[in-house]
């Protein structure tokens, strides 16, 4: 059995998509633009995964606290090094924080994938960007999930996919 390719994210509602992608058709032509259904809020990056470690991930998933919390993103910010677009917020929700943690802590018990830089809410909006933009007119995004999931991510046939593995209520 081959590894899985995996995170820890938050999906978007119908009308958070709605708005992304209002805000996406003002990017220039030059950026592939991140199709609607792949459109989410990662929580941790966890990368390659075997069968039995995603089982164990899950357990332990079940076993941490998971807080409902409120984050604004309120800023498009540019990422030089993978030449992103992104919709940014800042973390100061202490209960998004706690998660972020539990996250990074998961994925060093489970000898996964560890974010080397301090956790930003974003959503990405674009890649092979090379350069910031300007002009963009949008309402900034209030995102209040009400579940985590565990994503796959795999090369389909039309472009990356983002099945959800395994479902969380926030509480």
């Amino acid at each position: 059995m081959t590894d899985k390719r995996v995170f820890l994210g938050f999906s978007l509602t119908p009308l958070q998509t709605l708005q992304i992608e209002a805000i996406q058709q003002q990017l220039p032509l030059s950026v592939r633009l991140v199709p609607r259904d792949n459109l989410h809020m990662t929580l941790a990056f966890l990368g390659q995964a075997s069968s039995e470690t995603i089982a164990a991930l899950i357990l332990s998933v079940d076993a941490i606290t998971k807080p409902r919390f409120k984050v604004t993103l309120d800023l498009i910010e540019h990422w030089h090094k993978p030449k992103i677009l992104c919709l940014k917020g800042a973390a100061s929700d202490p209960k998004l924080m706690m998660l972020a943690n539990a996250g990074q802590l998961l994925a060093q018990q489970h000898k996964l994938h560890q974010g080397e830089h301090h956790y930003n809410p974003h959503i990405t909006l674009s890649r092979k960007a090379k350069a910031a933009v300007s002009d963009v007119k949008f309402q900034p995004l209030l995102i209040q999930p009400k579940a985590l999931h565990l994503f796959q991510s795999f090369a389909g046939e039309n472009g990356v996919e983002y099945p959800i593995l395994h479902t969380w209520q926030l509480s």
